[in-house]
Protein backbone atom coordinates (compact mmCIF):
# COMPACT_ATOMS: atom_id res chain seq x y z
CA UNK A 1 0.00 0.00 0.00
CA UNK A 2 2.79 1.95 -1.16
CA UNK A 3 0.92 3.69 -4.14
CA UNK A 4 -0.84 6.89 -2.09
CA UNK A 5 2.75 8.11 -1.41
CA UNK A 6 4.64 7.03 -4.68
CA UNK A 7 1.33 9.31 -6.68
CA UNK A 8 1.76 11.98 -3.95
CA UNK A 9 5.66 12.51 -4.59
CA UNK A 10 5.30 12.11 -8.41
CA UNK A 11 7.49 9.20 -8.30
CA UNK A 12 5.78 7.13 -10.88
CA UNK A 13 6.83 10.04 -13.22
CA UNK A 14 10.35 10.00 -15.03
CA UNK A 15 11.83 13.49 -13.76
CA UNK A 16 15.16 13.79 -13.54
CA UNK A 17 16.85 15.65 -10.47
CA UNK A 18 13.65 16.46 -8.26
CA UNK A 19 14.44 17.02 -4.69
CA UNK A 20 12.05 16.14 -1.85
CA UNK A 21 12.20 17.40 1.88
CA UNK A 22 9.77 15.42 4.30
CA UNK A 23 9.67 17.74 7.28
CA UNK A 24 8.73 15.39 10.31
CA UNK A 25 6.79 17.79 13.09
CA UNK A 26 7.66 17.38 17.01
CA UNK A 27 7.18 13.71 18.05
CA UNK A 28 5.83 12.50 14.77
CA UNK A 29 7.08 9.21 13.04
CA UNK A 30 7.16 9.52 9.08
CA UNK A 31 9.76 6.91 8.54
CA UNK A 32 6.59 4.98 6.72
CA UNK A 33 7.38 7.84 3.82
CA UNK A 34 10.62 6.07 3.29
CA UNK A 35 10.00 2.58 3.59
CA UNK A 36 7.14 3.44 0.70
CA UNK A 37 9.68 5.03 -1.11
CA UNK A 38 12.11 1.74 -1.06
CA UNK A 39 9.39 -0.53 -2.00
CA UNK A 40 9.02 1.59 -4.91
CA UNK A 41 12.67 1.84 -5.57
CA UNK A 42 12.82 -2.22 -5.34
CA UNK A 43 9.50 -2.49 -7.59
CA UNK A 44 10.90 -0.51 -10.58
CA UNK A 45 14.34 -2.10 -10.10
CA UNK A 46 15.37 1.73 -9.48
CA UNK A 47 19.01 1.51 -7.42
CA UNK A 48 18.96 3.29 -3.81
CA UNK A 49 21.53 4.93 -1.73
CA UNK A 50 20.46 5.46 2.00
CA UNK A 51 21.99 6.79 4.68
CA UNK A 52 20.95 7.07 7.81
CA UNK A 53 21.17 9.31 10.34
CA UNK A 54 18.40 8.22 12.11
CA UNK A 55 16.59 4.81 11.56
CA UNK A 56 18.59 1.66 11.52
CA UNK A 57 18.62 -1.04 9.27
CA UNK A 58 16.90 -3.51 10.92
CA UNK A 59 13.64 -0.86 11.44
CA UNK A 60 13.28 -0.64 7.44
CA UNK A 61 14.15 -4.54 7.54
CA UNK A 62 11.45 -5.63 9.57
CA UNK A 63 9.07 -2.94 7.77
CA UNK A 64 10.10 -4.19 4.71
CA UNK A 65 9.24 -7.24 5.42
CA UNK A 66 6.09 -6.64 6.29
CA UNK A 67 5.59 -4.85 2.98
CA UNK A 68 6.40 -8.00 0.82
CA UNK A 69 9.95 -6.63 0.07
CA UNK A 70 13.14 -7.40 2.11
CA UNK A 71 15.78 -4.96 2.20
CA UNK A 72 18.77 -6.95 3.05
CA UNK A 73 18.09 -8.91 -0.29
CA UNK A 74 18.53 -5.90 -1.89
CA UNK A 75 21.74 -4.59 -0.18
CA UNK A 76 23.81 -8.13 -0.90
CA UNK A 77 22.97 -8.07 -4.46
CA UNK A 78 24.80 -4.51 -4.70
CA UNK A 79 21.32 -2.60 -5.94
CA UNK A 80 20.96 -0.48 -2.91
CA UNK A 81 23.68 0.96 0.28
CA UNK A 82 22.95 1.40 3.28
CA UNK A 83 25.07 3.85 5.01
CA UNK A 84 24.94 4.25 8.85
CA UNK A 85 26.54 7.21 8.78
CA UNK A 86 25.13 7.87 12.53
CA UNK A 87 26.74 4.55 13.96
CA UNK A 88 29.86 5.43 12.00
CA UNK A 89 29.93 8.83 14.27
CA UNK A 90 29.16 7.31 17.80
CA UNK A 91 32.29 4.76 16.92
CA UNK A 92 34.62 7.69 15.96
CA UNK A 93 33.17 9.35 18.85
CA UNK A 94 34.03 7.15 21.34
CA UNK A 95 37.44 6.79 20.09
CA UNK A 96 38.38 10.57 20.54
CA UNK A 97 38.72 11.04 16.50
CA UNK A 98 36.72 14.11 15.12
CA UNK A 99 35.07 13.87 11.72
CA UNK A 100 35.06 17.08 9.75
CA UNK A 101 31.77 17.52 7.64
CA UNK A 102 33.69 17.46 4.80
CA UNK A 103 34.38 13.66 4.94
CA UNK A 104 31.08 13.05 5.55
CA UNK A 105 30.46 14.75 2.05
CA UNK A 106 33.26 12.89 0.54
CA UNK A 107 31.90 9.41 1.68
CA UNK A 108 28.43 10.20 0.67
CA UNK A 109 30.02 11.83 -3.24
CA UNK A 110 32.15 8.59 -2.98
CA UNK A 111 29.16 6.61 -2.83
CA UNK A 112 27.28 7.61 -5.54
CA UNK A 113 30.21 7.96 -8.33
CA UNK A 114 30.40 4.00 -7.00
CA UNK A 115 26.38 3.75 -7.85
CA UNK A 116 26.51 5.65 -10.93
CA UNK A 117 29.28 3.81 -12.44
CA UNK A 118 26.63 0.58 -12.31
CA UNK A 119 23.67 2.13 -12.36
CA UNK A 120 22.30 4.95 -14.96
CA UNK A 121 19.48 6.19 -12.60
CA UNK A 122 20.80 6.35 -8.55
CA UNK A 123 17.96 7.84 -6.12
CA UNK A 124 19.24 9.30 -2.85
CA UNK A 125 17.42 9.24 0.61
CA UNK A 126 19.15 10.92 3.79
CA UNK A 127 17.41 9.88 7.31
CA UNK A 128 17.48 12.05 9.83
CA UNK A 129 19.50 14.81 8.01
CA UNK A 130 18.75 17.05 11.21
CA UNK A 131 20.39 14.91 13.26
CA UNK A 132 23.93 16.39 11.83
CA UNK A 133 23.00 19.28 14.56
CA UNK A 134 23.49 16.46 17.21
CA UNK A 135 26.84 15.82 16.57
CA UNK A 136 27.66 19.48 16.90
CA UNK A 137 28.16 20.54 13.64
CA UNK A 138 26.62 23.64 12.95
CA UNK A 139 24.25 25.24 10.52
CA UNK A 140 26.87 27.13 7.76
CA UNK A 141 28.17 23.23 7.84
CA UNK A 142 25.00 21.25 7.16
CA UNK A 143 23.77 23.93 4.45
CA UNK A 144 26.43 23.53 2.80
CA UNK A 145 26.58 19.53 3.19
CA UNK A 146 22.80 19.81 1.92
CA UNK A 147 24.11 21.93 -1.26
CA UNK A 148 26.39 19.75 -2.58
CA UNK A 149 24.18 16.84 -2.29
CA UNK A 150 21.61 18.65 -3.89
CA UNK A 151 24.39 20.26 -7.03
CA UNK A 152 25.45 16.04 -7.78
CA UNK A 153 22.16 14.77 -7.61
CA UNK A 154 20.45 17.13 -9.71
CA UNK A 155 22.25 15.64 -12.57
CA UNK A 156 21.12 12.24 -12.41
CA UNK A 157 18.81 11.06 -15.00
CA UNK A 158 15.57 10.23 -13.57
CA UNK A 159 16.43 10.30 -10.13
CA UNK A 160 15.09 11.93 -7.16
CA UNK A 161 16.70 13.18 -3.88
CA UNK A 162 14.82 12.87 -0.46
CA UNK A 163 15.84 14.85 2.54
CA UNK A 164 14.04 13.65 5.87
CA UNK A 165 13.88 16.16 8.32
CA UNK A 166 13.34 15.65 12.17
CA UNK A 167 12.14 18.84 13.72
CA UNK A 168 12.41 19.13 17.55
CA UNK A 169 10.39 22.40 18.62
CA UNK A 170 9.33 25.77 15.66
CA UNK A 171 12.59 27.88 18.03
CA UNK A 172 14.91 24.81 17.38
CA UNK A 173 17.79 25.05 14.71
CA UNK A 174 16.54 22.04 13.19
CA UNK A 175 13.47 24.19 12.42
CA UNK A 176 15.42 26.33 10.65
CA UNK A 177 17.46 24.10 8.23
CA UNK A 178 14.02 22.23 7.29
CA UNK A 179 12.53 25.46 6.22
CA UNK A 180 15.92 26.21 4.25
CA UNK A 181 15.64 22.72 2.94
CA UNK A 182 11.85 23.27 1.49
CA UNK A 183 12.63 26.49 -0.55
CA UNK A 184 15.45 24.10 -2.07
CA UNK A 185 13.14 21.08 -3.12
CA UNK A 186 10.77 20.41 -5.67
CA UNK A 187 7.86 18.84 -3.44
CA UNK A 188 7.91 19.34 0.79
CA UNK A 189 5.90 17.07 2.62
CA UNK A 190 5.13 17.86 6.39
CA UNK A 191 3.74 15.20 8.29
CA UNK A 192 2.20 15.56 12.02
CA UNK A 193 0.14 13.92 14.73
CA UNK A 194 -3.45 15.00 14.82
CA UNK A 195 -3.59 17.85 17.43
CA UNK A 196 -6.87 15.68 19.43
CA UNK A 197 -4.67 12.83 20.32
CA UNK A 198 -4.64 9.61 19.14
CA UNK A 199 -7.49 7.83 16.99
CA UNK A 200 -8.37 4.47 15.43
CA UNK A 201 -9.36 5.78 12.12
CA UNK A 202 -6.92 7.89 11.24
CA UNK A 203 -2.90 8.32 12.18
CA UNK A 204 -1.79 12.09 11.62
CA UNK A 205 -1.82 15.07 8.79
CA UNK A 206 0.54 14.95 5.77
CA UNK A 207 0.44 18.77 3.99
CA UNK A 208 2.03 18.46 -0.08
CA UNK A 209 3.35 21.85 -0.78
CA UNK A 210 5.67 23.13 -3.35
CA UNK A 211 7.48 26.66 -2.00
CA UNK A 212 10.93 25.86 -3.70
CA UNK A 213 8.94 25.69 -7.06
CA UNK A 214 6.23 28.43 -6.66
CA UNK A 215 7.91 31.00 -9.24
CA UNK A 216 8.56 28.22 -12.08
CA UNK A 217 7.62 28.71 -15.28
CA UNK A 218 3.49 27.45 -15.82
CA UNK A 219 4.69 24.58 -18.70
CA UNK A 220 7.12 23.15 -16.36
CA UNK A 221 6.43 19.68 -15.51
CA UNK A 222 6.93 19.99 -11.85
CA UNK A 223 4.66 23.18 -12.13
CA UNK A 224 1.79 21.18 -13.01
CA UNK A 225 -1.30 21.59 -10.47
CA UNK A 226 0.77 23.03 -7.89
CA UNK A 227 -1.87 23.71 -4.95
CA UNK A 228 -1.17 23.22 -1.83
CA UNK A 229 -2.60 19.62 -0.95
CA UNK A 230 -3.79 18.40 2.82
CA UNK A 231 -4.84 15.00 3.29
CA UNK A 232 -4.89 12.94 6.35
CA UNK A 233 -3.54 9.43 6.44
CA UNK A 234 -3.60 5.99 8.48
CA UNK A 235 -0.64 3.77 9.06
CA UNK A 236 -1.62 -0.04 8.19
CA UNK A 237 1.10 -2.93 8.76
CA UNK A 238 1.98 -3.29 4.82
CA UNK A 239 1.86 0.47 4.03
CA UNK A 240 -0.41 3.75 4.67
CA UNK A 241 -3.70 4.63 3.14
CA UNK A 242 -4.38 8.65 2.36
CA UNK A 243 -7.70 10.08 3.14
CA UNK A 244 -9.17 13.60 2.05
CA UNK A 245 -10.31 15.69 4.95
CA UNK A 246 -13.92 15.45 5.89
CA UNK A 247 -13.83 11.57 4.60
CA UNK A 248 -13.78 9.97 7.68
Amino acid sequence: MATDIVTTLQLDKELSGRVIAVKEIINCDSSFIISCVLSHCIKNKSAVILISLHKSLSHYQNVGIKMNYSLQKNIDAGFIIFCDLGAEYADKLMKNQDIPIVCLLSKVNETIVKMQEKYETVNIILDGITHLFDMNYNLSEVNSFCNEIIKNARHIKKSFLLFHCNVASDDDISNVMSNLLSHKSDILLEVENLPSGWSADVSGHLAMKYIGRKFEDEHDLYSMDLKFSKYLFKLFDRGVKLMAPGTV
